[in-house]
């Protein structure tokens, strides 16, 4: 029986040790992005504005590994997730934290360099028809190629991209797409996005389950600023099961160990 416990002991040391020297040697690369787009959608499928971060870090043996992005101050999160080679998304539990007045830093662990994330913002005036955009890309890494993607939304009037300039447009599924290559961007960077146009409703482009097109625009603000919220207390409950699936596991083994 001590030698069955010895032998036990051992290979958990050792796997506790591999584990320990592969975090040591992942966490110290310096982590850059080779291609990452940025996707700026006001209007998209809510009243507010949909952000999507989606690229692949450069380094594939640094993975998997733990990192962060930074996104504008009280976004909501919809997914972090990571890639597989297959294509399969892997969304992952993240940690968001205050770094000033006007950005959040979601940190999560990507067992991938690929990494898809998406968030909201409520930046516009309720009942105002002329809406402004005015929020901050901030690189939390080196990127080669930048790609800014800004949609413009369905029945919007005026629409006009104050900075920066030089994008391209292009139709896409119905809509119109300014676009923007950016090289070589260093970390900690601020890409400035201003934009206006005038919109006379407050549907959204995209007619989805939950999309305001009742008119009851109001409660789905609310809903998102909720969201996040509800978020907080789902993780928290995830972590008190894990504890608890824990304890109940060293219960049992402390139980089985004592009858031998």
């Amino acid at each position: 029986m001590k030698k069955r416990r010895v032998t036990v002991f051992l290979t958990v040391l050792l796997a506790v040790l591999f584990l320990s020297c592969a975090a040591a040697r992942s966490s110290g690369k310096v982590l850059e992005i080779g291609r990452m787009r940025v996707a700026v959608w006001p209007e998209h499928d809510s009243t507010g504005v949909l952000f999507i971060y989606d690229g692949r870090f450069k380094d594939n043996e640094a993975f998997p590994n733990e990192t962060s992005f930074h996104i504008p101050s009280g976004s909501v999160i919809s997914d972090a997730c990571s890639l597989s080679p297959r294509g399969t998304h892997f969304c992952q539990l993240y940690k968001v934290k205050k770094i000033d007045p006007t950005a959040d830093e979601v940190s999560l662990k990507l067992p991938y360099p690929n990494f898809y994330l998406s968030f909201h913002t409520d930046p516009f005036t309720p009942g105002a028809d002329r809406r402004t955009l005015k929020q901050s890309i901030r690189t939390s890494h080196r990127v080669d190629r930048l790609e800014v993607d800004i949609e413009s939304p369905l029945r919007a009037e005026e629409f006009r991209i104050i900075s920066p300039e030089g994008f391209e447009v292009s139709e896409k599924k119905g809509l119109n797409h300014y676009e923007k290559v950016f090289e070589n961007v260093e970390k900690g960077a601020l890409i400035a996005i201003e934009l206006e146009y005038v919109k006379k409703d407050n549907r959204p482009s995209m007619d989805i389950k939950f999309s305001p097109m009742s008119g009851q625009d109001t409660a789905s603000r609310a809903s998102y600023r909720e969201q996040g919220g509800f978020l907080t207390y789902v993780y928290m409950a995830v972590i008190a099961g894990a504890a608890l699936l824990i304890a109940l596991l060293f219960f049992v083994v402390k139980s089985r160990g004592g009858k031998d």
